[in-house]
């Protein structure tokens, strides 16, 4: 072969390789992974209860703000104008001449400040306070049930893609016995049923392929759809399907559930709000003290020239106004104690949220085992009947109802584990055991 010749296969032959790989490059690019890490990172950033709930928080971060208002000083400036149409009023100059004139102005200025209310500021403040962190403590509880329904879509999602991997193991799988089916029957060994039978089976497998995949489609658009990723962008889910584990115990869980969960914590915070609220109705029983320093000016000039200095001390209490401030502080206290009972039924739902998801959780464990043990009884019974029928002992229908049994077996395994997987974050849900992480 000429040497040029030679180098232009050589340049030929680099050239689709490179192509090739340009292609498999576009291809991993269009397809994005997902970890879970990166999918509950984006789910939190992205969820639209997540922001909702921000926004609340800063509505009640203003009003613990403006709460501060009644422990200031109150500044008031006022300027009028009087004309009087009937029965002017009379004046005496210096000279105590008497003047008559209809028309007067005035300004004043004030600042005033409130020394006693009985404690109604505090608990206005202690009110707006107790709201606030309310709030921020229903931003953990969201946040808790984001990453439950993240990580159920992931796990979920990661289990079917494992499926489809079986039932296309059981296609191929099937595949070879269809070959060797066609071949026996060529030589004459096996009868045209044996092959007709095969031929079933392995359009059989085919469909429970494309079941597979297109529940595994759908699964990822559920995850997407968390994630706020348009339908026609690609991605895969990327991880590894193992057994999960948990080793504390479920009175440890209850136990700390019950001290951090944001419903508990929301409730508390809920009683110390409607605590303040009967601390404000319980002022109303105080008198009120106020103190004012004015300076006002009103004479007949465009600028007032006679000024007059106050000095202000009030003090007011009602005596009687119906018996309304006596049934408000007690419906005040009605509802911290009912707020009180249904902290204690919260806590009493928590345990038993906890203690039902640790036994489920406890039987998908169960569950993983059994199915290990039943692959391991299958993978015997399949090879058992593959040996007999090709020493021409078995028959085909045994054979196809053992491949069978294994395809099932693998892909109960594999649902096993990834309802594990749905199990533990469920019970991570409920226990709040994630919250240092969220």
């Amino acid at each position: 072969m000429k040497p040029g010749l030679r180098f232009d296969l050589l340049m030929k032959k680099y050239l689709f390789i490179l192509l090739s790989l340009l292609v498999l490059l576009a291809e991993s690019v269009n397809v994005l992974a997902i970890t879970l890490d990166e999918a509950v990172k984006r789910a939190i950033d992205v969820s639209y209860p997540i922001k909702e709930q921000k926004e609340t928080i800063k509505r009640t971060e203003f009003s613990y703000i403006s709460s501060i208002d009644p422990f200031l000083p109150t500044v008031t400036i006022k300027s009028g104008y009087n004309r009087y149409l009937y029965g002017a009023p009379i004046t005496y100059s210096s000279g105590f001449a008497p003047l008559v004139n209809n028309e007067f102005y005035s300004s004043s200025g004030t600042i005033s400040y409130r020394l006693f209310d009985g404690g109604l500021r505090f608990a206005q403040r202690q009110g707006s306070f107790s709201l606030m962190s309310r709030e921020k403590e229903k931003l953990q509880s969201i946040r808790n049930d984001v990453l439950y329904n993240v990580r159920t879509g992931f796990f979920t999602a990661l289990g079917k893609r494992t499926v489809v991997e079986k039932r296309k193991e059981a296609y191929e799988t099937t595949k070879r016995l269809y070959d060797l089916t066609k071949a026996r029957f060529a030589e004459g060994i096996v009868r045209k049923s044996d092959v007709l039978q095969t031929e079933v089976r392995l359009t059989s497998s085919k469909i429970d392929v494309v079941d597979a995949e297109t529940d595994y489609e759908k699964s990822m658009e559920d995850l997407k759809s968390l994630l706020l990723i348009e339908p026609n962008e690609k991605h895969d889910v990327e991880g590894v399907l193992d057994v999960p584990r948990l080793s504390e115990s479920h009175e440890s869980l209850a136990e700390k559930a019950v001290k951090t969960r944001p419903d508990v914590i929301y409730q508390l915070k809920e009683i110390e709000r409607l605590t303040s609220v009967y601390k404000e109705k319980k002022s109303s029983w105080w008198p009120k003290l106020d103190v004012g320093l004015q300076q006002s000016r009103q004479d007949t000039s465009f600028f007032p020239n006679n000024r007059e200095d106050t000095v202000m001390l009030s003090f007011s209490y009602p005596l009687f106004d119906g018996v309304g401030r006596y049934y408000n502080m007690e419906g005040a206290l009605k509802d911290v104690s009912a707020a009180k009972y249904r902290l204690e039924e919260i806590k009493r739902g928590v345990r038993l949220d906890i203690i039902k998801a640790y036994k489920d959780f406890n039987l998908s464990l169960e569950n993983i085992k059994m199915y290990d043990e039943l692959l391991k009884e299958a993978t015997t019974n399949f090879n058992q009947a593959l040996g007999e029928y090709k020493a021409g002992k078995g028959d085909i229908l045994t054979l196809i109802q053992a491949e069978r049994d294994l395809a099932k077996a693998k892909e109960n395994l594999v649902i096993s584990i990834y309802k594990s997987n749905n199990a533990l974050a469920y019970l991570k849900k409920v226990s709040y055991l994630d919250g240092n992480q969220i």
